[in-house]
């Protein structure tokens, strides 16, 4: 995700060498992987999701479990003191006042039987489902939910505004068993509180025939009558599914070598610029650190006040930005939120105890695509903002966890600026030879799997980089 920046910029166009060939993903790497199959009725009168679930929950780990957790995010927007918002935000969030959502679970099975479950968490947003037998490392269970999900008139990432209906981080997903055990962190308020694993969807969304679709995976089939339409949406090597709705879209298709790309728009105004933002963003990024492993990606207008939000395939951003006055923040927004794709969707991490390993390489990456777009010159000036900001501001230790900054505030200017100016400092150390190179081998040894700060610093031991002398600078 990213906050406001109001930087202006000039600069020149520089052009790009295409190559005709992609590195995706093989069969060998879908194995092993949870599965999600979802079928969705949306009702816009009531605006509820019906939802049945089936998930087959792959024993990834090393022991043997008694129960699986998964997170049941919607809860978290149940009552006004839990709401993922800080107190300044909340008029902004709920323009029309407080309105709340949930999550309401009615069956919980495995092979048709009951399981027993327990709604905890900070928030009553963990499912702790008790299984009927152990499951040890390797194999793996079938569990079948059945729920509805009640979405809130809030123009945050999840709920719906005038013209979109956000649905994103919506179903019971698999909680990350990791070298540390279950992570059960709630839906918190700083930052983007989220952390999954690599997974496959099967998801069928049936919803009045007036709406279209903007979502994670690609949409295989589409049936209509008079009044639904069904789409079948196929995500495969996806660590979340995320869908946005909307009667109002004017929607823009291009393409980069095989990769179709797509921009829902409200209005025809920055229809072409956010196209073209999209699609220099995963040319520049792919150029940089590697293909881009999806056939498809989107870059959606939406009812979100926060600026932009990043999901596979996805992303989201404030339909406020498109106009002629916020041209810049826009393209820095879509630049930003695309180079998440690499730093987050692909390569995944515990956003709540180390943001930095996405947000400051993702912050870091928007500064590469302005100079290898506009020159040099326009990099360096942006650079020297952050570095500007980061002196005068003073913020503080980049390596925290979500929870312990102040506010949205210091936890932007440290994470984001601070350690885009960390990894600056790492790249004038070392060189733009081993800097882009061990990023490119950093992308392709993690792909698809998620990973810790000690495994990126081993990187670059490995070339003889002690990146920790020169990021301890930045503390």
């Amino acid at each position: 995700m990213i906050l406001a920046l109001l930087i202006i910029i000039v600069g020149s166009i520089r052009t790009f060498i295409l190559t005709n060939q992609r590195e995706t993903f093989t069969l060998q790497d879908e194995k092993n992987k949870n599965e999600y199959t979802i079928d969705v009725i949306y009702d816009d009168e009531t605006n509820r999701i019906l939802c049945n679930e089936s998930l087959v929950y792959q024993n990834n780990t090393k022991t043997t479990l008694d129960k699986i957790y998964l997170h049941i995010y919607p809860n978290a927007f149940c009552e006004k003191e839990s709401v993922p918002f800080e107190n300044s935000e909340m008029n902004r969030a709920y323009p029309n006042g407080f309105n709340e959502g949930y999550i309401d679970l009615k069956n919980v099975l495995s092979n048709n039987d009951k399981l027993k479950y327990e709604i905890t968490g900070d928030k009553n947003d963990i499912l702790e489902i008790k299984l009927d037998k152990l499951l040890k490392a390797g194999e793996q269970v079938k569990i079948d939910l059945k729920y509805n999900v009640k979405l809130p008139n809030c123009l945050g990432r999840f709920g719906y505004g005038d013209n979109t209906v956000n649905v994103t981080n919506w179903f019971p997903i698999a909680c990350v068993y990791d070298d540390k055990g279950w992570n059960l962190k709630s839906y918190e308020t700083v930052g983007d509180p989220f952390y999954s694993d690599t997974s496959n969807f099967k998801v069928k969304i049936l919803a009045p025939v007036k709406y279209k679709l903007a979502t994670t995976g690609e949409i295989t089939e589409k049936k209509t009558d008079n009044e639904k339409i069904l789409y079948t949406i196929d995500g495969k090597m996806v660590r979340d599914f995320a869908f946005i709705l909307s009667d109002k879209f004017v929607v823009n298709k291009s393409n980069y070598k095989d990769i179709v790309i797509n921009t829902y728009n409200l209005n025809d105004d920055m229809s072409q610029e956010s196209m073209d933002v999209a699609k220099s963003s995963i040319e520049i990024f792919s150029n940089l650190f590697g293909d881009y492993p999806y056939d498809t990606y989107s870059v959606v207008a939406s009812d979100f006040f926060i600026g932009g939000m990043e999901y596979p395939m996805l992303s989201m951003i404030d339909e406020n930005l498109y106009n002629k006055e916020n041209k810049f923040l826009m393209e820095y927004v879509i630049a930003h939120e695309t180079a998440h794709q690499w730093w987050y969707s692909v390569i995944g991490n515990d956003e709540v105890n180390e943001p930095w390993l996405d947000e400051a390489l993702t912050e870091y990456s928007t500064i590469l695509y302005f100079e290898e777009k506009y020159g040099k010159e326009t990099g360096d000036k942006l650079m020297k903002t952050m570095e500007v900001q980061s002196r005068n501001y003073k913020p503080s230790d980049i390596f925290k966890a979500t929870t312990e900054y102040r506010d949205s505030s210091e936890y932007s200017l440290s994470v984001y600026t601070k350690g885009a100016v960390a990894f600056n400092e790492i790249r004038k150390e070392v060189g733009d030879e081993v800097f882009f190179n061990t990023l490119k081998e950093y992308y392709s040894t993690y792909k698809f799997k998620n990973v810790n700060g000690s495994q990126f610093v081993d990187l670059w031991k490995s070339k003889g980089v002690d990146i920790e002398k020169i990021i301890k600078k930045c503390k």
